[in-house]
């Protein structure tokens, strides 16, 4: 059971990241800035000139 739930939970946690990743690239696609959280999730930092810099692309 310990090793279903540990396959169960990795998978959860690259469904998490893949979630932030797509909702990240849709905000910028859209021109917005992408929601801080997801940032966080994939590694970056949210400062006021990333998310500039990244609704600007």
């Amino acid at each position: 059971m310990t090793v279903l739930r540990t396959v169960l939970n990795r998978i959860g946690a690259f469904l998490d990241v893949m979630d932030a990743a797509i909702s990240a690239a849709a905000a910028i696609r859209a021109h917005h800035a992408p929601a801080a959280g997801d940032l966080r999730r994939l590694g970056i930092t949210p400062t006021c000139a990333t998310l500039q810099a990244l609704s600007r692309a």
